[in-house]
């Protein structure tokens, strides 16, 4: 069974055609950094997810941002069940097109490490010598949450995400569903709530399971809440710190 990390599919999302100015001010700002609590059951503390917008950088001749993503499992969660995830990303700051994915995952006794590299000129995804057609400006999955977060959208529009993991190139589709007030450790926040369609999800999100996010209802979209139903059991992260950096 394939699997993207447990929280790598905090971010499974979105893409269109933004401009770059527009794209800075909403959803990749350098320095950001989002802090999550995970629970299992709603009861457990499960560990620990950070999302981070580590730089920008020139990467085969495109200006990039590079985010880090890492979820670890607290010491009562690992012993059934070790986590230890972690994703680097490196995209246009202009288009969102995906340049670089590279994870090591460590789930249980699972272990995955993969590099792919994409080329959006050629609309081709590399992964462990084998090419990929892929669609046009496709997106990894983390890549494709930055995205999202620089969108505007209401409440009954559908998005739709040309995605690639360098062995399949698809179209995702994320369902904009309400406006709700949430409450998390990082305050109380006016949000709108989401749910990614997954189809062949890796991992713990396997495609029985369903997933819903909160992001708050403004320029910045940042996602305070997650909620899944998964092959292991349901998962809650709720985000504890954040840092808007700039």
């Amino acid at each position: 069974m394939r699997r993207c990390g447990i929280l790598s599919i905090f971010v499974i999302f979105i893409m269109l055609f933004v401009q770059s100015s527009f794209a800075e001010q909403k959803g990749v700002i350098v320095g950001e950094k989002l802090v999550f609590s995970l629970a299992w059951t709603n009861v457990l503390e499960a560990g620990t997810a950070i999302m981070e917008v580590a730089g920008e950088e020139v990467f085969f001749g495109h200006d990039v941002y590079h985010t880090i993503t890492i979820s670890k499992s607290s010491p009562a969660f690992s012993s059934f069940f070790y986590v230890y995830d972690r994703i680097d990303c490196y995209f246009d700051k202009e288009t969102f097109a995906s340049l670089k994915y590279e994870k090591h995952l460590r789930e249980g006794n699972y272990k995955n490490d993969a590099v792919i590299y994409y080329d959006p000129d050629r609309q081709i995804a590399v992964r462990e010598e084998k090419i990929l057609k892929t669609l046009p400006n496709t997106m990894d999955v983390l890549t494709a949450f930055y995205y999202l977060r620089t969108l505007d959208f209401e409440p009954g529009d559908v998005i739709h995400i040309n995605h690639s993991d360098g062995k399949r190139s698809k179209e995702i589709d994320v369902k904009i569903l309400k406006r709700e007030k949430v409450t998390v450790p990082a305050g109380t926040f006016n949000c709108i709530k989401i749910e990614p369609i997954l189809k062949e999800t890796e991992g713990i999100f396997r495609q029985e399971g369903r997933l819903w996010f909160w992001l708050t209802d403004d320029e910045r979209h940042m996602p305070v809440l997650m909620k899944s139903s998964i092959v292991i059991g349901d998962i809650t992260a709720k985000l504890v710190s954040y840092t808007t950096g700039g």
